[in-house]
């Protein structure tokens, strides 16, 4: 399955590109607003390979991809905007209703729409400051030398200008201009209104205060200025506009959000960090138990958005955060031991699969797969994590524990902790170990029903011969499940070499969908030859578009893909040639495709070859080669049971 197709399939059952309002991904799903959200076919999105869920929070649609969405964001906004304009609300051409939301389902949908496209920009950086403080603690770049001078400058950078960030995000939300939204921001980081008295505009008073690093002044202000932008362009005749618009839309937006709306958010920002810091000196075991046992909640809707105003607010005026990011960490950390002790004890080969590579991205603080694709699938193991976050959140607030830097929540983020003289590191490593081993000691106890688990997404072959969403199951693919369930004795099938060259073991191939074989087992070769043969006798079950990869089907239903290269569907067929179509009948030993494997190489690709049985976990045994050369047509690559 290639990311074009994934993408053109998502699109489909979302109603179409024309049912889409805006779009955007964040680090492990695609978020949609829809004009009608009753055209969405939420099952047959769920059983797209790679979807790993589906959700609806408010009137948001999630789609998560995991590792692909950034991929997968890529083609489809492709599709969408094909002239790669800006995201824009395109009238449908059925007729459609905007769907109503409640207040609530609206905040939290704006908030995740602003934070979302600036997320690797503080993550970057927020790493980069808890780095620094090893590297002082180390003596490897101690504080005061320049080159400390200057990695502080970079890691402090996306804070410091953190409303200019956030300026373009809330610009679109807005759906006004985004460079006067940009200079609103400039505006108010300007150093004129740092360390001065008060000022005064024709006696409008302008309070003395720094909005570096805040969140809810710039809100406000682009807000302010999206309805300013609106008023002044129905009155300024259509002749000078370019010239008076942004002129006057920047001098009234700046002096309403200076004098009233900035301060006012300044101090709702501060407010609310004085609440959460009351909340956990009075109660912080309790106060961190409960967040740390709600967190994973909070993450499925989309509420932990709501956290992240005080959080910077925190970082602002204290140099640090003690309540949103120490427990995602612990909470992460427990879904990653739960995701794990899945994958020690399940029997279901897919699930195992799907588990070990989801606890290792929860590990590193994306717990999306590891939520979607096993533990909520489950239920028990979501409550196994749920339990040690709790407790790993009661021992955050018993101990306040701190972290100095914005970080993504996951093991990367333990420099951030680092605090010299202090055991603040020492009780963040606890937190997170009790967290990970108690969800991973309950569940692994718990009694796991996975028998009706068997994924709907199986038969990855079935799957990429539909290109087209619309198409129905190929006649041929109900023909081999059905010699398959009446295949009841064992039997060996042998699988020749397809392409001459180096075998190597498919955990080693350069791309996680095949190093993690989430489209099937088997081996990849790296060619010396530029020719692919049929490995078995069969049917052609799928040809791509770009001509690159092609499955074959057996008559005892065993389903076989080979991929020519990594990512070389980006070359759109170009050096590939076919000599076999869709629905061909093949014999062993017959030529499939002809590639050139200079033009794969200076194109910057990898031409290592994956050879897989996508639906290998219905059979009970395979083998592959031990030779580390193989030759096409006379070495035996691979043996099925």
């Amino acid at each position: 399955m290639e990311s074009r197709q994934v993408a053109e399939q998502i699109i489909a059952l979302i109603g179409g590109k024309n049912n889409i309002s805006q779009h955007w991904h964040c680090i492990t799903r695609l978020r949609f607003n829809l004009h009608n959200n009753e055209l969405v076919n939420v099952e047959k999105l769920r059983d797209i390979p790679w979807v790993l869920g589906v959700n609806f929070q408010g009137n948001q649609l999630q789609v998560i991809l995991g590792s692909h969405v950034t991929h997968v964001f890529t083609e489809l906004h492709k599709i969408v905007e094909p002239n790669g304009s800006a995201i824009t609300d395109e009238a449908p051409q059925a007729e459609t209703s905007e769907p109503k939301q409640n207040i609530i389902n609206t905040f939290f949908d704006f908030l995740s729409g602003i934070f979302t496209p600036i997320l690797p920009a503080i993550i970057g950086t927020g790493l980069l400051k808890g780095l620094l403080a090893l590297f002082d603690m180390s003596g490897l770049i101690p504080n005061g030398s320049s080159e400390y001078r200057i990695l502080y400058a970079i890691s402090d950078s996306a804070f410091y200008f953190l409303p200019i960030l956030l300026a373009f995000s809330v610009a679109r939300k807005f759906k006004t201009n985004e460079y006067i939204a940009v200079t609103l921001a400039f505006i108010l980081v300007y150093p004129i209104y740092q360390g001065e008295p008060a000022l005064s505009f024709f006696g409008i008073n302008i309070p003395n205060i720094t909005y570096n690093f805040t969140v809810i002044p710039i809100i406000l202000g682009v807000w302010l200025l999206s309805y300013i932008n609106r008023w002044v362009e129905k009155i300024v005749p259509a002749s000078v506009k370019i010239i008076f618009v942004p002129l006057l839309v920047l001098i009234i937006s700046s002096i309403i959000t200076l004098s009233l709306l900035a301060p006012l958010g300044y101090y709702i920002g501060e407010y609310l960090q004085q609440i959460f810091s009351s909340l956990f000196n009075i109660a912080g075991p309790v106060a961190g138990f409960i967040m740390g046992g709600c967190l994973s909640l909070l993450v499925i809707t989309g509420m932990h958005y709501a956290f992240f105003p005080a959080t910077f607010s925190n970082f602002k005026t204290l140099g640090y955060d003690f309540v949103l990011l120490p427990i995602s960490l612990s909470s992460n950390l427990a879904q990653a031991g739960a995701t794990l002790a899945v994958a020690i004890k399940s029997k279901n080969t897919k699930l195992k699969s799907i588990a070990y590579s989801s606890s290792l991205s929860a590990v590193f603080g994306i717990t999306e797969p590891a939520i979607y694709g096993v533990t909520m699938r489950l239920k028990k193991p979501f409550y196994a994590a749920l339990i040690g976050g709790a407790v790993g959140g009661g021992i955050i607030g018993t101990f306040a524990v701190k972290t100095f830097a914005f970080s993504i929540p996951g093991i990367t983020a333990l420099p951030t902790y680092v605090e010299a003289g202090t055991d603040n590191f020492m009780f963040i490593c606890l937190a997170v170990i009790v967290s990970f081993t108690l969800a991973f000691i309950i569940t692994l106890f718990l009694k796991l029903d996975d028998s009706g688990l068997e994924s709907n997404k199986d038969n990855v072959t079935t799957s990429c011969e539909n290109t087209s969403p619309h198409r129905e199951m190929p006649e041929k693919t109900q023909t081999k499940i059905a010699l398959h369930n009446n295949h009841n004795k064992q039997s060996t099938h042998s699988l020749l070499a397809p392409i001459s060259g180096k075998t190597l073991p498919i955990e080693q191939v350069p791309d996680s969908v095949f190093a993690n074989k989430i489209i099937g087992d088997g081996i990849a070769i790296i060619p010396s030859d530029n020719k692919v043969y049929a490995p078995t006798d069969g049917t052609v079950s799928m040809v791509t578009p770009s001509k690159h990869a092609i499955g074959i089907t057996t008559s005892d239903g065993l389903d076989i893909l080979i991929h020519v290269g990594i990512d070389t569907v980006s070359l759109n067929g170009e050096g590939f040639t076919l000599h076999v179509n869709e629905k061909d009948s093949v014999k062993s030993g017959d030529l499939l495709i002809e590639f050139d494997i200079e033009n794969i190489t200076k194109h910057s690709l990898s031409t290592i070859t994956p050879v897989l049985i996508t639906n290998f976990d219905e059979f009970s045994e395979l083998q592959v080669t031990k030779q580390q050369d193989v030759t096409s047509n006379e070495t035996t690559l691979l043996t099925v049971n």
